[in-house]
């Protein structure tokens, strides 16, 4: 796609096991397997631009990217659980949490929240954001549920033309009133808002439009993060099950990363959310799951440069990271990775535990 920096096309391939292809060390056994979303993938940079191989051929051992663009917490940690049971296992998993990754685990279709703009965007050189598997909370236990995809295949595709099957199908969904409330400050039925405000311990105050979209969107929020702490608590009773070490990295949009430089507060809209808020951060401590966060370094090495905070981004997303910006989140999670990992990356052990060879290629 035409879609890279500078105007540039990229080309992303992939493996008939799903993961991107692999440029350093393909034949090598791997113990690394990294989920999430495009910034996972490496959406607009080339094969062997992505972050995994940045910090594959700083390691010198491989990293497989299973990433999938446009998957929420929910859809990559099912992904990881699909492969990680097939022959594919590695003993260390990342799994990258980007922007609003939490949403889409509770979306029944991603398309029901893009704004009318985007959507044209949606049906040209790729098609996605359609109906998927997503998750739910049962509203008295607080307990996970699986939502199966409305429309599995293509047959079932062509109900999204049918205006009375969406209706039927989509009005009632407690998400999907949410997000309607929050579009339009109106709402249909308030027995939703109040069973989510009394599971997430969150006021619902719906006196006015203003009002309304504010709520919906902060019960949308923590709804999003409740559903991905609960996915992580799956994620890692399998992890420890299976004998498997769990790392979950956390990544921002461009306007998160500008605020934070800027020293601007980023949440004192509806548009603007904590993203990875506390309640999150803390749940992951308390599971034992090492967290990764990319926002420090990036507002360090902004503090050591003479620019704007636009001009900082500027540098390092197109939308995604462009290939410097995915240099700069494999060497942002270079030192906690290495540390993470047991043995030590071939590049980093001691001479006696090199694996790296140079016999016969070095003279004498």
């Amino acid at each position: 796609m035409r879609d890279g920096v500078d105007g540039a096309s990229t080309l992303a391939r992939y493996e008939p096991s799903g993961q991107r292809k692999q440029v350093n060390f393909p034949t090598e056994p791997c113990r690394i397997h990294t989920y999430g979303d495009s910034f996972t993938q490496g959406h607009q940079v080339s094969d062997g631009e992505t972050w995994q191989e940045v910090l594959a051929a700083h390691f010198c051992e491989p990293i497989r990217n299973f990433g999938v663009g446009g998957f929420g917490v929910y859809q990559a940690a099912m992904r990881l659980l699909e492969i990680e049971q097939r022959g594919e296992g590695a003993e260390y998993l990342i799994l990258t949490v980007w922007g609003d990754d939490h949403f889409r685990s509770i979306y029944p279709w991603r398309w029901l929240a893009f704004p009318e703009n985007v959507l044209p965007t949606l049906a040209g050189e790729m098609f996605h954001a359609n109906p998927w598997i997503h998750a739910a909370l049962d509203f008295d236990s607080g307990q996970l549920i699986d939502k199966p995809n409305v429309c599995p295949d293509e047959k079932t595709l062509e109900r999204l033309s049918d205006l009375d099957w969406l209706e039927a199908t989509f009005a009632s969904d407690p998400v999907v009133q949410l997000l309607f409330a929050r579009a339009t400050g109106a709402v249909v039925d308030r027995e939703p808002f109040d069973a989510l405000g009394r599971l997430l311990g969150q006021p619902v105050d719906l006196a006015d439009g203003d009002a309304t979209r504010t709520t919906a969107q902060r019960l949308l929020h923590s709804y999003g993060v409740r559903v991905g702490m609960r996915v992580l608590d799956r994620l890692q009773a399998f992890a420890l099950e299976r004998g498997k070490q769990l790392m979950v990295v956390l990544s921002y949009p461009v306007g998160s990363v500008w605020h934070a430089c800027s020293r601007t507060p980023a949440y004192n809209d509806i548009d603007h959310v904590d993203w990875h808020p506390k309640e999150f951060r803390d749940h992951l401590a308390s599971l034992g799951i090492p967290c990764v966060d990319s926002m420090p370094p990036h507002v360090a090495e902004f503090d050591t440069f003479r620019l704007s905070a636009k001009d900082y981004v500027d540098r390092y997303y197109i939308g995604h990271y462009n290939p410097r910006g995915n240099h700069f989140f494999a060497y942002a999670l270079k030192d906690p990775i290495r540390d993470w990992l047991s043995p030590r990356p071939p590049a980093y052990r001691a001479e006696a535990e090199r694996l790296i060879r140079f016999e016969g290629y070095l003279p004498g």
